[in-house]
């Protein structure tokens, strides 16, 4: 590796890239979480009372295909989160501690509610299969809590000055690197909600399948599919906005805005554009991307609502 590689951290740990067990490994944890999922509904009350609906076979399928993809997703956060650890300048295990901390006391408030909404439910088999579930339920969220940690260290990343000594061309590749991981952790997340949004209406119509006059409303998926994805948005909110700011700093600092009446206006502007669009400042691609991503899923349990029977 080369003196000018050495130089700069975000240079560093793209260099390192992904270990190249990766693959296999994301392979057979997908195995292992589906299997594993599909073996435990199977052993439950709830599905020997559901035997023999096409739908409920089709949304264990579904669910069982969630679970494999939060343990897939559960090992690249953990590899994705000592990425960004490395991004920053000494970032000590106590911090990251704290992050997971928070995540987790956020996921314990949130399934909280959710259980004591089911628990208090009318005796049927909707709730019967909402407890039965819990397990699952929770393991995902488990699952997903390292990615969510992810964000709270991205944001810490951008927004501490302690992070930032290193050369304007260095600065240049981590504001670069925050956003690549950003992206990656965005796409993860959206990919999990879509998938969890569609589990969930599959469920409602296993449901109505089995009992036609059970009260399962269809706003129920509408109203899982916001809980994340308010919860997701705000996560993203706090990263993007503080990767957002350092960039804009990063600007003010390299290209100040001229007075309307500089002699080299042009030039100025020209050379902040250019600045702009390589720390990635002023993004609206970014915030429209972000945007389908977190709201396709809505999207899709809007139009399952619009189009059930």
């Amino acid at each position: 590796m080369s003196d000018h590689t050495d130089g700069c951290r975000a240079e560093r740990v793209d260099a390192d890239g992904m270990p190249a067990w990766t693959p296999a490994a994301g392979f057979g944890l997908f195995v292992l979480g589906n299997v594993a999922t599909l073996v435990y509904i199977d052993s439950t009350d709830s599905a020997d009372r559901l035997d023999g609906v096409v739908q409920f076979d089709m949304w264990v399928a579904l669910l069982s295909a969630l679970g494999g993809f939060a343990v897939v997703a559960a090992m690249f956060f953990v590899l994705w989160l000592a990425r960004i650890v490395r991004l920053g300048h000494q970032i000590r295990p106590r911090t990251v501690a704290a992050w997971v901390a928070v995540v987790l006391l956020i996921q314990a408030i949130v399934f909280a509610g959710l259980f004591a909404g089911a628990s208090g439910a009318e005796a049927s088999i909707d709730k019967d299969l909402a407890i039965d579930t819990r397990p699952i339920t929770v393991l995902a969220g488990l699952c997903m809590a390292l990615g969510l940690a992810a964000f709270l260290a991205l944001r810490s990343i951008a927004a501490d000055d302690s992070h930032w000594h290193e050369a304007d061309r260095c600065r240049v590749r981590l504001v670069m690197a925050l956003r690549a991981e950003l992206r990656r952790l965005l796409a993860t997340f959206g990919a999990f909600l879509t998938l969890l949004v569609i589990t969930t209406g599959m469920r409602r119509r296993a449901l109505l399948a089995y009992d036609p006059e059970l009260s399962v409303p269809p706003e129920q998926v509408l109203v899982y599919g916001l809980l994340f994805a308010v919860l997701l948005g705000a996560f993203y909110g706090l990263a993007a906005s503080a990767i957002d700011a350092r960039a804009q700093r990063m600007l003010d600092e390299w290209a100040p805005l001229p007075g309307p009446t500089d002699p080299t206006l042009s030039e100025r502007l020209q050379r902040r554009t250019d600045i702009a669009s390589l720390v990635g400042s002023g993004g609206s691609w970014r915030s429209f991307e972000t945007t389908v991503v977190i709201a396709a899923p809505l999207l899709t349990a809007l139009i399952g609502i619009a189009t059930s029977a």
